[in-house]
Parts: structure tokens; C-alpha cells; sequence
């Protein structure tokens, strides 16, 4: 096994240049994803939390370990390995709200999966790459530090997934006729 004397320390940055542009898709996006969703089935999830419970251990314990039995079976080389475990590690975003309302899933357990998972994410991330990549590097090697700004994520969270969803959500009620003309092409 090789030198991870790169992974060492690195800081995930949501204020990077170029970013700007990618959250504006992403909240585009949820906005037309917005355009569909039923305020009533988030009383459901809250009411029956046992599918988004489901969800969130699927996130962060089923597929780190599915994806660490992949590396092993595989033997790639230590930085892919750490890269797919990072991968694995993180959670799913706007775009798995995109694919559950094109395929007519449950749109509002998927957004309420992305808006709890990427807040858990801040504290689940960093331990899941830490336990997982340890278990594949030896600890000396690895000697990394995952850093995730809770304020910069929550802020993420909020503007790439909380406003396009309100706008969304409330231009579908007001705007019911426009919605049924534009919903389709947005998507």
C-alpha cells in the first residue's frame, strides 16, 4: 500500500468558486421537483418516521458497508479505496429527489432524506471515513482529519434545498394552472 500523505488533513469547502453556479442548478432543480410535492405527506413521515429511519441507516451504515465489502473484494489502490469510501460516506442530495419524482416515488420521503441525512452528514461523515478507511489503511497511514462546517452546511441546505422547496411548494398552490404547463418542461 502507498503514501497517503495527501489525505493527511482536507476541509470540505461548499464556498469554493464555480459552486455558485452548481447550487443554482441544484435549486432549480428542487424547485421543479418542488412543484409536485403534497404537504401532507410530510405529516405522514413525521407521523410514521420508520421509512425515513430506514433511509438514514441505508445512507450511513448499509452503504459504507456494502461499499467497503466491494473494496475488499476488489483490492484497489488506497486512494480510490478512500475516495469510494468517502463517496459512500456522504449523503444522497438534489439530484436523488430528481430521479424520485421522475420515477413517481415518494418525493417528500426522499427531500425529507436529503434535508436530515445532509445535516447528519456534518457528525456521520467524518466517523463513517474514519471507521471505514481504517479498516482498509492502516491507521498510521491514514492519519486524516475531516473537517464539515455545520453553519456553511446548514446554509447549503437551506438554499440549495429549503427556499427552492417553499417557492416550489407555494407557486404549485397559487399558480396551480401554470404549474401544470411548466412542471413538465422544468423537468
Amino acid at each position: 500500500m502507498g503514501n497517503l500523505e495527501v489525505f493527511n488533513e482536507f476541509k470540505l469547502n461548499f464556498d469554493q468558486n464555480g459552486i455558485f453556479l452548481l447550487n443554482i442548478t441544484l435549486g432549480i432543480v428542487m424547485f421543479g421537483v418542488a412543484l409536485g410535492i403534497d404537504l401532507s405527506n410530510f405529516k405522514e413521515i413525521i407521523r410514521k418516521p420508520k421509512s425515513l429511519i430506514l433511509g438514514l441507516i441505508s445512507q450511513f451504515v448499509l452503504l459504507p458497508a456494502v461499499t467497503f465489502l466491494l473494496i475488499k473484494i476488489l483490492q484497489p489502490s488506497e486512494g480510490i479505496a478512500l475516495g469510494m469510501i468517502l463517496v459512500a460516506s456522504c449523503p444522497g442530495g438534489n439530484i436523488s429527489n430528481f430521479i424520485s419524482s421522475l420515477a413517481k416515488a415518494n418525493i417528500e420521503l426522499s427531500v425529507s432524506l436529503t434535508g436530515v441525512s445532509t445535516l447528519l452528514s456534518v457528525f456521520l461523515t467524518p466517523v463513517n471515513f474514519t471507521f471505514w478507511g481504517s479498516l482498509y489503511v492502516s491507521s498510521s497511514s491514514l492519519g486524516h482529519r475531516i473537517e464539515i462546517d455545520f453553519f456553511q452546511m446548514f446554509q447549503t441546505v437551506i438554499l440549495i434545498l429549503g427556499i427552492p422547496l417553499i417557492i416550489g411548494v407555494l407557486f404549485s398552490k397559487k399558480f396551480t394552472i401554470l404549474t401544470k404547463k411548466i412542471q413538465t418542461p422544468i423537468k
